[in-house]
């Protein structure tokens, strides 16, 4: 049972059962002890343990299954047949015995339910045969025996077959799972190849001005000593090096067989031309600049990072929030040691947006690739809902590489947030 249930559920299960053995016994007590003529105090500690069976049947069938029983046969031999009335179990009896045949095959499958089964009617054909001298023709243990032969053979098809559904949908979500895990690796791998490839990109043309700086040094400084110029020389050679390197890396990163963008790394000098990109598909956008923000003294890797986090925010306002106007804020942190980044977007007009429901258990790849691109550079992200309604992507990242800034009390920066509609994923 444990397979097919939470713990939630599991106790449910366990409250579930106990009650119904309650029910049970409180039928039983009055049957045995005022048709039968059974003294209460024998009756009560016999149908106190049939009752207790059947939530044990759900942990411990064995165990369960020899009370069941011994507290069947007990009160089979306990009560004298009475003509006309059912034995040698009681109507409440064989209610009892079918819910544990059940019970065991909603918790253990088909094979263990057929043994108790099977069990329980070849011990009631002998105590129905041990007793069959002792009283008349007019009981009705045959028919007895039979209801509840049909009765729990039907609930044992019955809870077999949910066993099996329960099993199938168990199996089915844990593989959604898995699918869902495996999926959310290769989005966190395909991200980082990507950011590896912007950072060659940008480092290449660093090292690119090194080398032609440091070849062209000897024409440009005519002062300069012979020493000088061999050390120049080195510089540029060591470059050039270093470029070779990069490229057999970038190599290695693109050996999957996929076609590699080829365009130039973007940079914040691109962010108007996406955003009016943006607004002609459809979503109103508005760009906003700080002043006094200097592009040049931005690091390109940096640059590269918050074009493709603003674009990833955009492109989800599209299609989670159709028709809501989005703002686009870019601008050096107070201290202007960071920059940072915000999408914002009220709640969406549209009647359909947010129609599909959400399921839970597919990876926010679009977040994974944010978060991953803020860590990766030292910063941090954060995605949510805001308290009047609609999303907010933000980003932070240091403009020098030194230890990442510490999040404020209360944001959900670095973490993964469900989406909602009008949010990103």
């Amino acid at each position: 049972m444990d397979r097919l249930v939470d713990r939630d559920a599991g106790r449910t299960w366990t409250a579930g059962t106990a009650l119904v053995g309650i029910l049970l016994v409180l039928l039983q007590l009055p049957t045995t002890t005022g048709i039968y003529e059974l003294p209460l105090l024998a009756a009560l500690p016999i149908h106190l343990l049939q009752g207790f069976a059947l939530p044990l049947a759900l942990r411990r069938p064995l165990l369960a299954t020899v009370v069941q029983l011994a507290t069947a046969a007990a009160t089979a031999l306990a009560v004298d047949p009475v003509d006309g009335q059912a034995w040698p179990l009681t109507v409440p009896g064989v209610l009892l015995l079918v819910a544990h045949v059940g019970l065991v095959a909603v918790s253990r499958g088909w094979r263990p339910a057929a043994i108790v089964w099977g069990a329980s009617i070849v011990g009631l054909a002998v105590l129905m045969t041990a007793q069959v001298g002792e009283w008349g023709s007019e009981t009705v243990g045959d028919v007895t025996v039979a209801i509840y032969a049909a009765s729990a053979l039907l609930v044992l098809m019955v809870g077999s077959v949910w066993r099996q559904r329960s099993l199938l949908a168990h199996e089915l979500s844990a593989a959604q799972r898995d699918v869902g895990i495996e999926q959310a690796k290769r989005a966190l791998v395909e991200e980082r190849t990507r950011i590896a490839r912007e950072l060659h990109d940008v480092v290449a043309h660093t090292m690119s001005v090194v080398h032609m700086q440091a070849s062209t040094a000897r024409f440009r400084l005519p002062d300069l000593t012979p020493e000088s110029a061999a050390e120049f020389q080195e510089i540029a050679a060591a470059a050039k090096a270093a470029m070779t390197e990069m490229r057999q890396l970038l190599g290695v990163l693109r050996d999957d067989g996929a076609n590699a963008p080829v365009a130039p790394t973007p940079s914040l000098a691109d962010l108007p031309g996406m955003v009016a990109g943006t607004a002609r598909a459809g979503t109103a956008a508005r760009l906003s600049i700080d002043p006094a923000l200097d592009t040049r003294k931005i690091p390109e890797i940096l640059q590269a990072a918050t074009y493709r986090v603003i674009q990833e925010a955009l492109s989800n306002v599209v299609r989670h929030a159709p028709g809501a106007p989005a703002t686009v804020d870019v601008r050096l942190a107070a201290d202007g040691r960071a920059l940072e980044a915000t999408v914002t977007n009220p709640p969406s007009a549209s009647p359909h947006a947010g129609v599909a429901p959400r399921d839970p258990t597919r990876p926010r790849h679009g977040l994974i690739g944010i978060r991953e691109r803020a860590v990766l550079l030292g910063g941090w992200s954060s995605a949510g809902s805001l308290p009047a309604g609609g999303w907010q992507v933000g980003l932070h990242l240091p403009l020098e590489p030194d230890e990442p800034d510490e999040p404020v009390a209360g944001d959900m920066r670095g973490h993964g947030v469900a989406v909602e509609p009008g949010g990103t994923s």
